[in-house]
């Protein structure tokens, strides 16, 4: 799977918080954007979307991966709105820094990777990673969407493995394995597969169709 340095939208529970990950991302390659200002900057504002001027790192094209950098366990704050921007948006999250699992903190929970700072950078690529979580949820509703009147989004299971360096996508849905359903489902996989890997147009892409389960007496 392709190694390149990722776009990466940087997010944080305090003001400031993000700094040291932002430089050790930026030195690694990698293009960092941010939900909030730099290191002095600390307004009541959620993230810089709501500021004049502003807009929405996440609405920049192509990119990869969402960090929040928590410096401290507790409760989400107001300035990790962007967490759960990526995962309205699609987009894989990295959680960086302790995270309670007791606070009810939802989101978070959701993350594709939690990792420490030291290890930020590889938790960055494994989150992005074509078989990831993410990738899973994206095609998922891609199929859904492609099947839209054929088969309800919960009757569809996603299985994706990666074999050498092509990803393979097993793909199973409550609706009868039509031709036409194949077309729309391989188009609609290989398309949800193109900001993960370039090999996506190659995507060797398999429809089953659940058999009912038959209830016991």
């Amino acid at each position: 799977m392709r190694r390149r340095g990722l776009k990466i939208v940087l997010t944080e529970s305090h003001t400031g918080g993000c700094e040291p990950v932002a430089g050790e991302l930026t030195a690694a390659g990698h293009r960092v954007l941010r939900c909030h200002g730099g290191s002095a900057v600390d307004t009541e504002a959620p993230c810089v979307a709501w500021t004049v001027g502003g807009g929405c790192p996440l609405l920049a094209p192509d990119v990869d991966v969402v960090v929040d950098v928590r410096t401290e366990a507790g409760p989400q704050t107001a300035r990790e709105q962007g967490a759960m921007c990526a995962l309205v948006a699609g987009v894989p999250l990295v959680v960086c820094g302790p995270v309670d699992t007791l606070g009810g903190t939802w989101t978070l929970s959701h993350a594709d990777v939690v990792c420490g700072p030291a290890d930020v950078e590889a938790a960055c690529h494994r989150a992005f990673s074509p078989v990831g979580p993410t990738a899973h949820r994206v095609v998922a509703r891609a199929v859904s969407r492609a099947l839209a009147g054929v088969t309800a989004p919960a009757d569809v299971h996603v299985g994706l493995t990666a074999r050498e360096s092509v990803v393979v996508a097993d793909i199973t849905v409550a609706a009868s394995p039509t031709a036409t359903a194949f077309r729309r489902v391989r188009g609609a996989v290989r398309t949800a597969l193109a900001p993960f890997t370039p090999a996506w147009p190659y995507v060797p892409v398999t429809l089953y169709h659940r058999t009912p389960e038959i209830q016991g007496e």
